[in-house]
């Protein structure tokens, strides 16, 4: 089955961003609920937290999706890669008023867009008001304040001489003459240039007013998807989310959804006095829902393998012809594992490879499948599998390390698998923050298992649980060094075990410290 041409041809066409894929068709079939979408559906505003690759962005367009036929609600979805200019970027010259107001304009034109079509594909008795106000809105809420000028100021400075007579007596020759001494005029010329930029000004309460009175006479909600916010500079955030916070938070019709990642966010500044610059988080906007959570194969092995069997099968079948598969006799994910795969432990393999990112699962299948192939193989067998995962480690993940996270994760590989032959470690709470264990998580080369544990015998201290990536003991399999793959089930109490899950699941006592990461 994988030298079939359409299944090769449907294997090398799976969009690896959901971005890429043209084709809304084939986001939606390819999807698979794990129990998020259902916290979306609401219109409380949210934080949707995940690392690169594992499906942010898919999820928020099959949100963006759902309500596309909803009359009474208009969708304006905005990839945050594409605001702005360079200037906003690049220029730290500019101040940080210039830069916002011109990232928040670019935001205020996309809803701008979406609310003028809506009103003109769904139109109803009161659309001229609705006209109307959108035009107010353009127009009143953004006050062109100065403009760029340069400013040169001449001034002459000189030296003045009195026009005079001078005497010049010559004692040798018993004479004198007279001199006259005109006046010399010394001019300098001094320009300065004055540079100031040009400066836009949002009007809030006229912004409010009039976006108000549009969602009225449209009879519409507004919903703000929000993709990528991480990409906008991390100093401008927190002014960013006061811009919306100001503009949409109090206004029941609009609602918020924000996909980001959690390293790499910045959505306040505290002020004295339990003030704040930006979101209030957990009470302007939620951000309760982590995707990584969701996918963490050691919670729920089977749970997993089954998840990522679906998803595999539904992208590959969004990409065939229809029914095309029923030449196999496949009609469900279960008979397309053994046709494709060795056996079951070659596929969990590959999802236990992948440690909970969909991007990373589809680049090694992708690997695996090619590989296979080129060896002549009719099936991906476990072996396969495993130089796959290799590889992308080290084409992928490795080389987006520099040289001090490489030796950092190299003390944390030697503390856990070198001497204590495990993957899982313990970080205090007061160090999750810390540059390095946040540099190497977003990196996808450490992956977080648990939040919040609390041991019973450092009563107090919170922790969260790590486990290295695959690829950091992929050359360890089946050697005597191999660390202890799965947690263990309901071991003896001892000082190096702890029991973390409600399942009783253990594993050791490895508490990485601060002086490891500094």
């Amino acid at each position: 089955m994988i030298k079939d041409i359409k299944i090769i041809q449907a294997v090398s066409s799976i969009s690896q961003r959901a971005e890429r894929q043209r084709d809304i068709n084939k986001i939606v079939n390819s999807y698979v609920e794990i129990g998020i979408l259902p916290q979306l559906l609401n219109n409380n505003n949210q934080v949707l937290y995940g690392r690169r690759g594992t499906g942010k962005t898919h999820i928020l367009k099959i949100y963006e999706n759902y309500y596309l036929e909803d009359k009474k609600k208009t969708v304006c979805y905005i990839d945050c890669r594409f605001l702005g200019s360079s200037p906003q970027f690049s220029d730290t010259t500019l101040s940080i008023s210039h830069r916002c107001s011109s990232l928040f304009i670019d935001v205020l034109n996309e809803i701008y867009d979406v609310l003028l079509t809506h009103i003109a594909y769904e139109p109803n008795d009161t659309s001229e008001q609705a006209l109307n106000s959108l035009t107010d809105l353009s127009r009143s809420s953004i006050e062109e304040i100065q403009k760029s000028k340069k400013v040169i100021d001449k001034k002459k400075t000189g030296e003045r001489i009195a026009n005079g007579f001078g005497v010049n007596i010559n004692l040798d020759s018993a004479g004198f003459n007279i001199e006259t001494k005109d006046e010399l005029n010394k001019e300098k010329e001094k320009v300065i240039e004055f540079n100031t930029e040009e400066y836009e000004k949002i009007i809030f309460p006229d912004l409010h007013y009039h976006l108000r009175k549009v969602l009225e006479f449209a009879d519409t909600e507004l919903l703000i998807v929000i993709d990528e916010w991480s990409a906008i500079p991390f100093d401008i955030q927190p002014f960013l989310a006061e811009f919306f916070k100001k503009s949409f938070i109090t206004i029941p019709e609009v609602t918020i959804k924000i996909g980001a990642l959690e390293y790499r966010t910045n959505f306040t500044i505290p002020r004295e006095k339990h003030n704040y610059i930006g979101f209030e988080l957990g009470s302007d906007i939620s951000t309760n829902l982590d995707i990584d959570e969701y996918y963490v194969y050691d919670r729920n092995p089977n749970k997993i393998v089954k998840t990522f069997l679906e998803i595999l099968y539904k992208h590959i079948l969004s990409e065939l012809p229809i029914g095309y598969l029923e030449k196999y006799n496949i009609k469900s994910s279960n008979p397309f594992l053994q046709n494709i795969f060795s056996g079951n432990p070659a596929f969990t393999e590959l999802v236990r490879a992948s440690e909970g990112v969909i991007r990373d699962f589809i680049n090694i299948f992708n690997l695996a499948f090619f590989d296979a192939q080129r060896k002549g193989l009719n099936k991906i067998d476990k072996k396969t599998v495993i130089e796959a995962g290799r590889q992308w480690f080290e084409n992928d993940k490795s080389k987006n390390l520099d040289d001090f996270l490489h030796t950092k994760l190299r003390l944390i590989i030697d503390e856990v698998i070198g001497k204590r032959k495990a993957r899982s470690f313990l970080v205090s709470r007061e160090l999750e923050r810390h540059p390095v264990i946040q540099k190497l998580f977003d990196a996808r080369v450490i992956h977080l298992v648990k939040r919040g544990y609390s041991d019973k015998d450092n009563p107090g201290i919170r922790y969260n649980i790590y486990s290295l990536d695959y690829g950091t003991y992929v050359d360890l399999l089946n050697t005597t060094k191999q660390p202890e793959l799965d947690f263990i089930e309901e071991r003896e109490d001892s000082e190096e075990i702890v029991v973390p899950f409600d399942d009783k699941r253990s594993i050791r006592r490895i508490i990485l410290t601060e002086d490891i990461l500094n």
